[in-house]
């Protein structure tokens, strides 16, 4: 395969090309509110690139760093949290890893969501490293740059102004200090530095304190745009994306490669961006609560599907996931169509990257997902399931759920409850054990044909006639699911 296929391999063999004995592959998030699936893709596109690396060349010593950024301020009360809204107002404006859990059971709002992303990281057998980037001040790492921005801050604050086509106010400075009063971060100005103590003044516009403090105190973070690269020469990151609105003409990936060159006198990162994950249209947001949440999709939906459904489009394209019960099951249909997909053959674009995807996150199929619903459908017992078709422990749990959570598509949200009929008894004499599913569904067109009636209204008398419904799952599949004779005897 080459790097045509799929953007990973693409980036993976880029990575190669460096020819280092070491490669670092660098991410972060904020961890400010539920994960959704535009968090996942923060982890899981640089999981691809690391897997593909691995598939390469399995010697290959590859580090990856996941940062949660809990030093970002607390600015908005989350959809799941509406009602702690008192609560969280409280700490608006301090960071995540200060403002406390509105519900007490964490140590603080930031361990809440970190928590969280931990577990869906491992759901998804991520291999980053997931750092508190709090972490990384308290050691004293972002000390020595800090003070480096400060001493050249006329030169920084050019670079940020030239590479945002933005005039920074009078007075701006590399530091976010926080209040040794209110603890805030997003209202408090640097007024002083001192390089010789590396000690700076500031004053909370919030609640009017003045203090002084050292870089040592570890008290502060850097401006975003200067935050950004300097994490990244920290963990000497080879390669870091991000989404769209960080690489547009202006964007903080500008401003970090300027950076990088012009201030830390290294070679940035590779980079690489991404589109959105869109629901009708919108933006999933942790805060405005659009889409659904990952923990709950992750009960209805293996998390290899989700990947490979993430996985399969350009990496600039803006993928649309709306969850909804039927294309749910669609895209289960589609991942185990993947794995049926010949490397060797002549395949188009899309089924090129349809592979790949598939084999980031494969697993075996034994059976497929729509039939294994068909049949728990009919019968409502996976010993007299076990009967009938091979069963795949994985799924048995997702169907489950989705009988239990209400998300059964329509189509197979039915009871078995036969009614005799009064037409079309010739062509359901006519079946026989022998028959397949196939045989039995193309029998009703071959009839519907030779009487000259359309054959929906005959599936649709049918179906009446077996489930009291106008429609369902694939005629054929059901009959022989039911069994040809059970039918004939129940409804003739």
């Amino acid at each position: 395969m080459d790097s045509l296929w799929h953007w990973s391999i693409r980036l993976a063999d880029n990575l190669i090309r460096l020819n280092k004995n070491r490669i670092v592959i660098t991410a972060g998030i904020t961890p400010s509110g539920p994960v959704h699936l535009g968090s996942v893709c923060e982890f899981l596109f640089p999981e691809a690139i690391y897997r593909v690396l691995k598939m390469r060349n399995n010697q290959i010593d590859v580090k990856m760093y996941f940062i949660a950024d809990v030093l970002d301020a607390l600015d908005s009360v989350t959809a799941d949290l509406q009602d702690y809204e008192s609560v969280i107002k409280e700490d608006m404006g301090k960071p995540l890893i200060l403002a406390r859990d509105p519900k007490g059971i964490y140590r603080s709002y930031a361990e809440r969501y970190v928590e969280e992303l931990r577990q869906i990281m491992r759901m998804f057998n991520s291999h980053l490293e997931l750092i508190l980037v709090s972490d990384l001040y308290e050691r004293g790492m972002f000390d020595k740059y800090t003070d480096l921005y400060m001493r050249q801050i006329d030169r920084v604050k050019e670079i940020v102004q030239k590479t945002s086509g933005r005039e920074l106010p009078h007075g701006w400075t590399p530091i976010m200090a926080i209040c040794g009063r209110c603890g805030r971060i997003d209202r408090t100005r640097v007024l002083f530095y001192d390089p010789s103590v590396q000690e700076y003044e500031y004053r909370c516009d919030s609640c009017g304190h003045t203090d002084r403090a050292k870089l040592e105190d570890h008290k502060y973070k850097l401006q975003w745009r200067l935050h950004w690269p300097t994490w990244q020469t920290i963990l000497e990151s080879d390669i870091e994306g991000g989404g769209v609105d960080h690489f547009t003409k202006g964007g903080s990936r500008d401003t970090a490669v300027a950076i990088h060159r012009e201030i830390l006198n290294r070679e940035p990162p590779i980079g690489y961006k991404y589109g959105f994950v869109l629901l009708d249209g919108k933006k999933y947001s942790k805060s405005k609560g659009i889409g659904m949440y990952v923990r709950d999709m992750l009960k209805i939906v293996p998390p290899e599907i989700v990947a490979y459904h993430l996985l399969k489009y350009d990496l600039e394209e803006n993928i649309d996931f709306n969850p909804t019960k039927d294309k749910i099951l669609n895209m289960i249909d589609d991942y185990e169509s993947a794995s049926q997909i010949d490397p060797t053959s002549e395949l188009s674009r899309a089924e090129r990257k349809k592979y790949v995807a598939f084999n980031l996150f494969r697993r075996d199929i034994k059976v497929s997902f729509r039939e294994m619903l068909l049949y728990y459908s009919v019968y409502r017992d996976w010993n007299k399931v076990r009967n009938h078709i091979e069963l795949d422990e994985y799924y048995m749990s997702y169907i489950e759920n989705w009988y239990r959570t209400g998300f059964v598509p329509e189509d197979y949200d039915f009871t078995y409850r036969p009614s005799k009929i009064d037409e079309y008894k010739d062509l359901v004499s006519s079946w026989h054990s022998g028959m397949s599913a196939l045989d039995i569904h193309n029998s009703i067109y071959d009839y519907s044909q030779k009487i000259s009636v359309p054959a929906q209204e005959i599936f649709r008398y049918l179906y009446r006639a077996l489930i009291g419904k106008d429609r369902g799952p694939r005629m054929g599949k059901l009959i022989y699911a039911l069994g040809v004779d059970r039918v004939k005897d129940d409804i003739l």
